[in-house]
């Protein structure tokens, strides 16, 4: 299986995982990750929901990218006689 990486917000779709940095105060990172279940009704500034039901963006951690599985393709061909082949 193939995966597309996106950093940009507005790519992320419900059955993404995001990947969520928080950076504390004193410097450290804290890292979430989860699949993304919907968004927040938030017109200017959807929040993303994780499956579990945590918003992370509430708790302060900003997204670092989103990664969507691409399913492996068949490419499949017609032949002369109107037959699918592989």
């Amino acid at each position: 299986m193939r995966f597309e990486i996106s950093q940009e917000p507005k790519d992320v779709r419900p059955g993404d995982i995001a990947v969520m940095r928080l950076v504390t105060t004193k410097g450290a990172a804290k890292w979430m990750c989860g699949t993304v279940r919907c968004f927040t009704d938030d017109e200017e500034d959807p929040a993303i929901v994780l499956t579990t039901g945590k918003i992370p963006e509430y708790d302060g951690y900003a997204l670092v990218f989103g990664i969507r599985p691409i399913p492996d393709v068949e490419q499949l061909a017609v032949d002369e006689d109107g037959e699918v082949a592989a």
